[in-house]
């Protein structure tokens, strides 16, 4: 009777080290929402970009949601974003300096904020035409 060949087990820990990471990898990825459409709305309100391009939609969100909640900001809100989902549209007041909050469709007199700071804001103003 013959014997076959038996991979070692350090072969078998890499081979199985291997198929993990790249199954990590795989699970990596965009985690922002797919747009369909986006509006930006200058410091008068104009409308400065309305767009459904799925190419042009995808950085704008990657820009966006490349962001950090912070804490104790005073910033000028100028700007609007409307950023629509197939869940729903989310309307944004954004600073010109990068901070940005959800804009809640319920009245309330609370002043918390969740505040976000975007970390590449001039990438994103620029594809917003907010400059």
């Amino acid at each position: 009777m013959a014997f076959k060949n038996k991979p070692s087990l350090s072969k078998r820990i890499n081979f199985s080290a291997c198929l993990c990471i790249i199954f990590l990898l795989s699970a990596c990825g965009n985690d922002h929402p797919k747009l369909i459409q986006f509006k930006a709305f200058d410091d008068k309100f104009n409308t400065v970009i309305d767009t459904k391009d799925p190419e042009k939609l995808e950085t704008i969100s990657a820009l966006f949601h490349d962001r950090k909640l912070v804490e104790g900001v005073a910033a000028d809100f100028k700007y609007l974003m409307d950023f629509t989902t197939a869940e729903g549209t989310e309307r944004w007041r954004c600073s010109p300096n990068g901070y940005c909050f959800l804009r809640k469709k319920e009245l309330t007199t609370a002043l918390q904020k969740e505040i976000y700071k975007i970390e590449r804001y001039r990438e994103l103003y620029r594809e917003s035409k907010l400059n």
